[in-house]
């Protein structure tokens, strides 16, 4: 992509690769900051999720851990053994926090990193390492293995009150519904998916504007 842009004479903009999910990063920035103000103390946690599917890239968990460590919120990087994301997106988390104030801390229990949260985002990835070699059957088999393993991570009604009661559940959709979330959290009122989704345009069209009129 970054050599496409070197080719082009006009912008290029990232509307998503394997890596990461810019627009994506921006709206939710938006939406945290519509719902909840300032986001300075506040805890925010990237939740690995169940999923039946495999082939889901790693680019939204990167984004939201990179714009939620630019506001002096306490981010949480939540998963199971086995689903570490890039050592170097976690470094330039870390980075920001000590640039900006906040914290970033990881763990492997999912009930310990919702307790008291202010934002939840549970996104199911793969594993990075089986990510660039799962064209390989044995390798299909054991992140399936894996993801089997951690059915348990999903987000549902009685984990979700373990957080702050006015906390805001994010998804940047489609979620897959009794997996990664259950029906009852998606539509509740914890919920701000679709206000999360519009937020996309928004977002969008002020990259857009400040290209045009650069």
């Amino acid at each position: 992509m970054r050599e496409f842009a070197k080719a082009a004479d006009v912008p290029v903009i990232n509307m998503e690769d394997d890596m990461y999910h810019p627009c994506q990063g921006m709206a939710d920035a938006m939406t945290m900051q519509e719902k909840l103000g300032d986001l300075e103390g506040k805890k925010v946690v990237i939740s690995w999720a169940h999923s039946p599917s495999r082939k889901k890239p790693v680019s939204v968990p990167h984004s939201m851990m990179a714009v939620s460590s630019l506001f002096g919120a306490h981010v949480v990087f939540a998963h199971p053994k086995g689903f570490e994301l890039d050592p170097a997106q976690v470094a330039h988390a870390k980075d920001n926090v000590a640039r900006y104030g906040g914290s970033f801390t990881e763990t492997d229990d999912m009930k310990a990193a919702f307790k008291d949260a202010d934002v939840v985002y549970p996104k199911s990835w793969p594993s990075l390492k089986y990510f660039a070699t799962a064209d390989k059957e044995a390798d299909w088999k054991a992140q399936d293995k894996l993801f089997d393993a951690n059915r348990s991570w999903i987000c549902d009604e009685k984990i979700l009150k373990l957080t702050n009661r006015d906390s805001i559940c994010m998804h940047c959709l489609p979620c897959d519904r009794s997996h990664e979330v259950t029906d009852a959290v998606s539509d509740g009122p914890h919920s701000v998916v679709y206000d999360q989704a519009e937020n996309r345009m928004h977002a969008q069209n002020g990259v857009m504007a400040l290209l045009m009129n650069g």
